[in-house]
């Protein structure tokens, strides 16, 4: 066998995550196994690759293990469920937006991997990270469950639900017929109450868990993307305070939602449908995105936050919390 030095990079993840839940959340090879998607040969193998290559004396000696301590300080600081804090490439993986989006999407993609269970509904959000995320699951188990819209915009999830539709007879896609922002507040109250349109929004409010975005309020956010505001309008919701959306709702730093007339034409979930799905998962990474990631913490709106390490540190900064 190689060095770790010699292994590509997500073999050595793999190794270091194995060592972690090993010997210091003293986990079983079986549960190492579980955690990983593995079998418990190849969990057995990795911790002998981790006593190999000198990671595993007595304690865990590598410092590319802060990122999992940082996670666990988040999940005590914000009262989090999970949070998954990827550790930075070791020295081979570029740090740009598209990078740090797909890395992203693996840490997500494994946490779902090991929560979904079979005839669960998972509701979506959009966005680029969540689409990669749902790109990395395996297609045996997309198969097993059903997803549903979490707003209109038919077009937003039309990559993602090109991914899992169709995979399996026990699988359905339920889609709200409409777009994310409608013309007028009266044609969005009309649109809400035709039944279809009820129906999937009362699928969205049922499910087991929710996968979402976090957009920051910047020209780059989706909602400018894809023509939904201006970059005028973006810059009064900023003086308004506004910190960052959610599914199209802006809020401020501590996470309130704003009076804005956007949202009396947006067709979609509420925050309060949101915070009531069991287990919400948000994935976003970017320092530009620390505001909007902090007040959808301070919100309750995240019960799972999948982030980069400085991120992490910048979000418990923000709280007088040493990292």
């Amino acid at each position: 066998m190689g060095s770790l030095e010699e292994e590509n990079w997500e073999t050595r993840e793999q190794i270091l995550r194995a060592a972690w839940y090993y010997y210091v959340d003293q986990l079983t090879q079986d549960e190492v196994a579980k955690k990983l998607s593995i079998s418990r040969a190849t969990a057995g193998r990795l911790l002998e690759r981790s006593r190999q290559n000198g990671i595993v004396t007595f304690t865990i000696g590598s410092s590319h293990f802060e990122a999992f301590q940082i996670g666990r300080k988040l999940r005590e600081t914000f009262g989090l469920t999970e949070a998954l804090v990827p550790p930075p490439a070791l020295g081979d993986e570029t740090q740009d937006a598209f990078s740090v989006s797909r890395r992203l999407a693996r840490g997500g993609a494994q946490y779902l991997q090991n929560l979904l269970e079979s005839d669960q509904t998972l509701a979506i959000g959009w966005g680029e990270t969540v689409q990669a995320t749902m790109e990395r699951l395996p297609v045996e188990q997309t198969a097993k469950i059903s997803t549903v819209t979490l707003t209109g915009g038919v077009n937003a999830y039309v990559p993602t639900l090109r991914r899992v539709r169709g995979k399996s007879a026990r699988h359905t896609d339920a889609v709200i017929p409409a777009p994310i922002v409608v013309s007028s507040a009266s044609l969005a109250a009309e649109l809400q109450k035709e039944g279809v349109v009820q129906r999937v929004l009362e699928r969205s409010r049922a499910a087991d868990h929710a996968l979402i975005g976090i957009g920051a309020v910047a020209e780059q956010a989706t909602l400018a993307q894809k023509g939904y505001v201006t970059d005028d309008e973006l810059v009064e919701f900023q003086k308004l305070g506004a910190v960052g959306d959610i599914l199209g709702l802006f809020y401020d730093e501590n996470g309130e939602v704003l009076d804005l007339p956007l949202h009396t034409r947006r067709i979609g979930v509420g925050v309060d449908d949101l915070r009531r799905i069991p287990n919400v998962v948000g994935i976003a990474g970017g320092l530009h995105k620390v505001p909007a990631i902090l007040g959808a913490l301070r919100g309750g709106y995240l019960d799972v936050l999948v982030t980069t390490e400085d991120v992490a540190r910048a979000l418990l900064a923000a709280e007088g919390v040493e990292a």
